[in-house]
């Protein structure tokens, strides 16, 4: 899996000062005066926006190139309707030889890493087949597993990658997608380190450690792990208060 921040919008947190500003005031020079004004000064306004109405926030804008993730991750992601996606096609793309996404789990267990490698093959042969019997890419593409590898850019406003971001970096979020949103989180403080004030008000969730060892410790006890993520999720709830 690969995430990288392929666009951004520049000049963003003068752009989001001024945007807020224009409520109060619209004069000629009011873009030139909050960019001249001090880092410090804006680093406060920042911090103040950060905890008000949060319109203005959806004149900045990140797109990531996200590599080597599953549809059953991509499925998920697109469900974030206030966004826009471009993915990689399997209507028209011989899928004949694919990358598959073994998860955590699978890889911690031989002997289903054994069987998930030899239904694939049976897969790969079997979509071959199809196509040499004359059937469509799009209609063989039925029989292909939902952990194929894909890409796929995604395009957020900051208001509503905060919003993904308090939702999907921990929790019951699945594995991958939490990785690539943590991953998303690190390419956007990576070129705008003040957005931290805007994605976790309270600082980066380390629930998430109590959540691995949940994880580790009651994988393969649905009700056990479940329990304890509730409590989990309500700590973090009360947290963010």
């Amino acid at each position: 899996m690969k995430v990288t921040l392929i666009s951004h919008t520049q000049d963003a947190e003068n752009l989001l000062i001024f945007t807020k500003a224009t409520r109060l005031t619209l004069s000629p020079g009011l873009l030139d005066q909050i960019r001249s004004a001090s880092h410090e000064d804006k680093m406060r306004e920042l911090e103040y926006m950060a905890n008000t109405i949060p319109s203005s926030w959806e004149f900045v804008d990140y797109v990531f190139l996200v590599e080597g993730v599953s549809r059953a991750y991509t499925h998920q992601q697109v469900r974030t309707r206030a966004a826009s996606y471009a993915q990689q096609t399997m209507r028209v793309l011989d899928m004949g030889k694919y990358d598959y996404v073994y998860t955590d789990g699978n890889r911690a267990n031989p002997e289903a890493m054994e069987v998930i490698e030899s239904v694939n093959t049976i897969i790969q042969d079997a979509y071959r087949h199809l196509l040499s019997l004359g059937q469509a890419v799009e209609d063989a593409r039925g029989i292909l597993p939902t952990n194929i590898s894909t890409n796929i850019v995604c395009k957020f406003n900051l208001r509503t990658f905060v919003d993904l971001a308090k939702a999907r970096t921990g929790g019951r979020t699945q594995s991958e997608y939490q990785k690539v949103v943590n991953a998303m989180v690190d390419e956007v403080l990576r070129v705008h380190p003040w957005a931290e004030k805007f994605l976790f008000q309270q600082g980066r969730d380390y629930f998430a450690e109590i959540e691995a060892f949940a994880q580790r410790e009651y994988g393969g006890n649905l009700l056990k792990k479940g329990e304890l993520l509730k409590i989990v999720d309500k700590m973090r709830k009360e947290v963010a208060k």
